[in-house]
């Protein structure tokens, strides 16, 4: 089995208690991952909302920091891929640098090509609340948009090939960003609002935009975001709803994995990594195509960040 998991929050809980990549407390370990196939995992650098300006700036180093040191720890078991041609093996373990929250800029657009330089292939443009960039899902209100200097960052980033991600983000910032836009954007772990009705999944509309402009998006495990009532009684039954809706609004070639591992509450059917085979097999068993189940695991990331990265 393939796949290619657009987010987690395992490098900065690791860096937070001072444990490794092999570990037996998280969701993603080494070991967990090593009977797959292949396994493509991007790992967020996660920026908390109370940083901001300098105190921003060294928070990313200290966790970019343990980053490098992890990838370097166990470079024997797990590649990094900071360009789209170090995606084409066929087999093994890849890292993918990333990261949740454009306050890691400190408002500053050379820090684009700094970061992009360091290795970060994709960017969340805020995480809930607003920043220098835009307004969050959980900010002011879904009524704030970019800023002036966030319609700076946009194209910047599409000039530095950095992926936008826009999982996080206020609807009316989801709305300026695709009218400034030039190439597709990613939700890298949002699920569908007509399912579970929070602010951080997607509208129709929203995803019908993803789906128009060859973009990419990544379905959350967080239980919150699969089921809102009950969220803690959360099912593969639930999230399949999500896959099924967006499948419906023309998502073969846009929906894959966002797990969002290690950084909120999973079913128990998805509570470690290796139990993603439990989400292949109810697909399988849903009578869904399994080349299509192949795509959403592996193949529409892989083609995504092959031409984008």
């Amino acid at each position: 089995m393939k796949v290619f998991d657009l987010h987690c929050d395992t490098i900065t809980v690791l860096c937070d208690h001072g444990e490794d990549l092999v570990n037996r407390s998280r969701h993603i370990s080494l070991d967990k991952l090593a009977g797959f196939e292949r396994w493509v995992q991007c790992f967020a650098v996660f920026m908390p909302d109370e940083y901001r300006g300098e105190a921003a700036k060294e928070y990313f180093e200290r966790n970019f920091r343990y980053y490098r040191a992890q990838m370097e720890k166990f470079s024997g078991r797990i590649g990094t891929a900071e360009r789209s041609d170090q995606l084409s093996g066929e087999t093994g373990l890849t890292s993918v640098l990333t990261i949740e929250g454009g306050s890691a800029l400190a408002g500053e657009l050379g820090r684009v090509k700094e970061l992009r330089d360091l290795g970060a292939a994709m960017m969340t443009i805020t995480w809930n609340g607003d920043n220098e960039i835009a307004g969050g899902a959980g900010g002011a209100g879904q009524g704030t948009g970019l800023t002036e200097f966030g319609r700076r960052v946009i194209p910047e980033m599409e000039k530095q090939g950095m992926i936008v991600d826009l999982s996080h983000i206020s609807d009316r910032s989801f709305d300026e960003i695709d009218e400034i836009a030039q190439k597709p954007f990613v939700a890298s772990h949002s699920n569908a609002r007509a399912v579970c009705n929070v602010k951080r999944n997607l509208t129709d509309r929203q995803f019908s935009r993803y789906v128009a402009r060859g973009g990419l998006v990544g379905l959350n495990y967080y239980t919150k975001f699969i089921r809102e009532d009950a969220p803690e009684r959360a099912t593969l039954e639930d999230l399949y709803r999500h896959i099924e809706h967006f499948l419906a609004l023309g998502g073969e070639k846009v929906l894959a994995l966002g797990s969002d591992f290690d950084g909120a509450d999973m079913p128990g059917e998805l509570s470690s990594a290796e139990k993603i085979a439990n989400l292949y097999e109810y697909m399988l068993k849903s009578n869904l195509n399994e080349d299509l189940v192949r795509d959403i695991f592996y193949g529409n990331a892989c083609r995504f960040f092959s031409q984008h990265m």
